[in-house]
């Protein structure tokens, strides 16, 4: 008797089934009743009800389309700033690049010449003082003499050993065989040294032994290492 009692009694999983039944029933119903009653309405409408609702959104549409442009015409115009802007501040690198080459805070290198002196040629440093003053005339933008940097501040004179006159550059002594490089447009830098009554004509003259010019398509200037650091001089506001 008990046997057959177990086996009338319902089974859990009837249970649950019949729950979730009973809620899907109940959201369908729920869910065709939102629907009658907006169609209701819908339909309850007047057309100029209708048309007013649809020329507003049209309106809202056309406006937030002005919108969207005012904001493209705006980004447009910042990043034309934003690229102007950058375009200055690369200009402005460039020219302080140019200036320190010129100053010679930067090592340089390119096409040139080298003008090199032996031990046979004795000159004085008013000798290459004229040398180095004759390549900047044909246009020397970059000068080294044995590796030291030539500046407005490099200082070129002279040390007195027993009856010879040696060269010095800031206080350094200067050996043979003195290597002038000199970067620029390498035959116009020889033609500025060459010519009939030029520089490298005096001292074959004075010497008998001329300097050896060769051109290069390529010279490395070493940065000069004499620049003075500025304390008091500062830029006028």
């Amino acid at each position: 008797m008990a046997v057959l009692r177990k086996a009338f009694q319902p089974k859990s999983w009837t249970l649950t089934l019949t729950c979730v039944l009973l809620v899907l029933g109940i959201m369908l119903s729920i869910q065709f009743r939102t629907q009658q009653d907006l169609a209701k309405v819908l339909t309850a409408q007047k057309t100029e009800d209708l048309v007013a609702i649809w020329d507003s959104l049209e309106q809202k549409r056309g406006a937030l389309e002005q919108e969207i442009d005012k904001l493209r015409q705006q980004q447009f115009k910042l990043s034309q700033a934003i690229n102007s802007r950058q375009t200055t501040i690369a200009n402005a690198a460039k020219d302080i690049e140019k200036l320190e080459l010129a100053l010679g805070a930067l090592p340089a290198s390119g096409p040139g010449i080298t003008v090199t002196i032996t031990g046979d040629t004795p000159i004085l440093y008013l000798d290459l003082i004229d040398l180095i003053n004759e390549l900047w005339t044909a246009g020397a933008q970059a000068i080294a003499v044995n590796e030291h940097r030539i500046t407005a501040y490099t200082a070129i004179g002279f040390t007195q050993k027993e009856e010879t006159l040696g060269i010095t550059i800031n206080g350094k002594p200067l050996l043979f065989p003195i290597v002038v490089k000199a970067i620029g447009d390498p035959h116009t830098l020889k033609t500025g040294l060459t010519y009939p009554g030029g520089i490298v004509s005096n001292f074959t003259t004075m010497y008998k032994v001329p300097p050896v010019i060769s051109e290069k398509e390529k010279i490395d200037v070493p940065a000069a290492t004499n620049l003075p650091s500025l304390q008091h001089a500062k830029i006028k506001s």
